[in-house]
């Protein structure tokens, strides 16, 4: 019975990308992120159950404000292949409401310009000594700021504050100079403005498709793995359908490849 959510033309048009790769003699690689970690949720328990059985790595991308002690205990006994990622410090917006006029409407961000970078760095640090004091090792010095947001003047500190790497959206800019592994989505199929909805697998197949032709292409940077980003805590049947359907196809096929996170950022 095919997945909700699910649509095979949509998947056939996928997989001739992936039959050029195969057909050039080289592997897509991916990887799969999920944000909004850190409370209890049903989406969570979800989740961390398809990451089991699917047996694809996880970056779980965990605001430390939010961590309870059941969250953390689970994360202690999930696969190796699932890790934790820094999600800022309280996902908290600290932009103005308003801007000045013609300026448009600011955009919501915690690591924005809004406050000194030295501030933005503090709480970082004091997030991350609160995640590795709860689930040690497994959590990896990978950055993502809430909302894919983050001023320049906090990007370049993070390298100094213990980062390797920093994950937010879009193909990854080969000028950055930051000494910051980058390591991002490129696929959100939650259409926020249409009460949280799924974009709809040919939309996201789609957007998936775009930049591994682009890779394949040498438009943009070829050795950056193809991100998919979810949400467990605004996901609905369809897209979970979706997600399974997705990783369970490319886990054996022949032209993909997962590699494991911390691999991502050696």
């Amino acid at each position: 019975m095919r997945s909700a959510g699910w649509d095979e033309a949509a998947w056939a048009a996928f997989a001739r990308e992936l039959r050029a790769w195969r057909d050039a003699g080289r592997v897509a690689t991916f990887w799969w992120r999920d944000d909004d970690a850190g409370r209890p949720d049903p989406g969570f328990e979800r989740l961390l159950a398809l990451a089991a059985t699917t047996g694809q790595p996880l970056g779980l991308a965990v605001v430390p404000a939010w961590l309870t002690p059941e969250v953390a205990a689970a994360l202690h006994e999930v696969p190796p292949r699932v890790t934790v990622l820094q999600h800022g410090w309280a996902h908290a917006n600290h932009e103005p409401a308003s801007a000045p006029p013609g300026a448009g409407k600011p955009k919501p961000a915690e690591c924005g310009a809004a406050r000194p970078a030295a501030a933005v760095l503090a709480e970082a640090s004091a997030g991350w000594a609160r995640l590795t004091a709860a689930v040690g090792a497994r959590a990896l010095p990978v950055f993502v700021p809430p909302w894919n947001r983050i001023a320049p003047a906090v990007r370049d500190g993070l390298t100094a504050a213990g980062y390797r790497a920093l994950s937010t959206f879009g193909p990854r800019d080969p000028r950055d100079v930051s000494g910051l592994r980058q390591l991002n989505c490129h696929a959100d199929p939650v259409v926020w403005r249409e009460g949280k909805r799924f974009a709809g697998c040919a939309a996201t197949l789609e957007r998936l498709r775009d930049h591994l032709a682009a890779r394949r292409e040498g438009r943009v940077d070829p050795t950056e793995p193809t991100g998919l980003l979810t949400h467990h805590r605004d996901m609905a049947a369809d897209f979970w359908g979706f997600l399974e359907e997705w990783l369970t196809r490319l886990r054996d096929h022949p032209a993909v490849r997962f590699p494991p996170i911390p691999a991502l950022i050696s």
